[in-house]
């Protein structure tokens, strides 16, 4: 018997996630993540902050969790990246150093990217880069840090746009959500209790 894959069979996005429950699984579990004990994982540098090339690379490999494909918005649609830094500003997230996490994992994007391509990440093609991913993915840490990243889109997703994410609700109109009431306001969010 021959394996379909999601895609193979026409199910988009928005019906994956209904379907699959991933949506409520994602929402629920925040991915708990580990590189100690990964040979694969190894870094010449020690990224301190999200520059212009750490927020390139996340920016890229969030396009590649959630493309401009046309089945739902995009990372970029969904202003991932911005709130992705809103999220890191949270303690909870801080305690849990994800911010280091998401970071280290970046430079080491690039570090694989540089010592078996001799290229940057950011200059590859589209499939290069889905082919680095594809690697990375197989080994423990790579899958964790797509999982937290992953995470972080979903949240952007489903977030109240207050939060930076979620602009003009449109991954509510794509998930067909009603937001609960009342909403938060500024001045009155999460962080600020």
């Amino acid at each position: 018997m021959a394996t379909e894959y999601a895609y193979e069979s026409g199910l988009d996005r928005r019906a994956f996630l209904a379907r699959s429950g991933a949506l409520a699984f994602l929402l629920t579990a925040k991915p708990q993540f580990s590189w100690a004990n990964d040979e694969s994982f190894s870094l010449a540098t020690r990224p301190l902050d999200f520059d212009v090339i750490n927020r390139a690379i996340i920016e890229s490999v969030q396009l590649h969790l959630f493309p401009d494909d046309g089945d739902g918005p995009s990372a970029k649609d969904l202003n991932a990246y911005s709130y992705l830094l809103w999220a890191m500003e949270d303690p909870d997230n801080r305690a849990d150093d994800d911010r280091q996490f998401v970071l280290q994992g970046a430079a080491w994007l690039e570090d694989l990217a540089d010592t078996e391509l001799k290229r940057s990440f950011l200059v590859l093609s589209w499939d290069e880069q889905e082919a680095m991913l594809a690697r990375i993915a197989k080994s423990r840490a790579g899958e964790n840090w797509l999982s937290l990243l992953l995470y972080y889109l979903i949240e952007a997703l489903t977030l109240d746009p207050v939060y930076g994410g979620n602009p003009d609700q449109i991954g509510w109109r794509w998930l067909e959500h009603q937001p609960g009431f009342p909403r938060p306001v500024p001045g009155k969010t999460y962080l600020d209790f």
